[in-house]
């Protein structure tokens, strides 16, 4: 993870609880989606994980850096829910099964989707960080290319170009919609993301459903050669 930290590792002022780090992504995740990253300090966010300060610089080196972190772990949540839906739902019920669960994280989670593009523009800005958000980026993109080779192909299948670029498609759309949302509370996502889905799902080719096991008909018992007919008599003469 990039850092604008130079030289040494800073020595922490105090001797860190070993949950320290994961209590203050945590509240990094609850200040910073509620109060907006420009708004939030991290003194906020070391009071809410109950920390010293100065445990934010030692563990992240920057308010950039703790934002960088906050994302990848909602990122890591999100593609292990994906894994755990392609592990437990049938090849033709994903698709299906995955676009209700992407609706639903996008129109529930305002605070999560806020700090994502937070994230995006903190990329634009800060060079150091640019590599990670492209990195978290591509790492989205194959997650989902998994998701939809497997209702393309079937389970286990390894995605191709297409499937990647499906999933490019599919998470531009999100964003792009879940991005209105947050800017126009008067916007309902809800319709556009269902017409997405008819869109996506009439283009993508699934899997046909498994056939039934056909059955072999039954073997005839052979039939016996019919006997021979008996030669005709010719006739005989006419009698006059």
């Amino acid at each position: 993870m990039p850092s604008p930290r130079r030289g040494k590792t800073p020595t922490p002022p105090t001797a860190p609880e070993p949950d320290a780090r994961a209590r203050l992504i945590a509240a990094g995740q609850r200040v910073l989606g509620e109060r907006g990253y420009d708004a939030a300090t991290v003194k906020e966010v070391a009071r809410e994980a109950g920390v010293n300060q100065g445990l934010v610089h030692y563990y992240f080196g920057s308010k950039d850096a703790l934002l960088l972190a906050v994302t990848q772990e909602a990122s890591r949540q999100y593609m292990s829910e994906l894994e755990r839906l392609r592990a437990q739902t049938p090849a033709e019920e994903l698709a299906e099964t995955a676009f209700s669960w992407g609706e639903k994280l996008a129109t529930d989670a305002p605070g999560t989707c806020r700090l994502r593009y937070e994230l995006f523009a903190l990329g634009l800005r800060n060079r150091d960080l640019t590599p990670a958000v492209s990195q978290l980026l591509g790492q989205g993109d194959e997650e989902i290319a998994r998701t939809v080779a497997h209702v393309r192909t079937g389970h286990g299948a390894a995605p191709t170009a297409e499937d990647l670029h499906y999933a490019v498609i599919i998470k531009a759309c999100v964003d792009g919609l879940a991005l209105h949302h947050q800017l126009d509370k008067g916007f309902d996502p809800l319709p556009v993301y269902a017409l997405l889905r008819r869109i996506i799902l009439a283009s993508i080719e699934q899997p046909p459903p498994p056939r039934a096991p056909t059955r072999k008909p039954k073997a005839q018992g052979r039939r016996a050669k019919p006997s021979p007919r008996p030669p005709r008599k010719a006739p005989g003469p006419r009698r006059r």
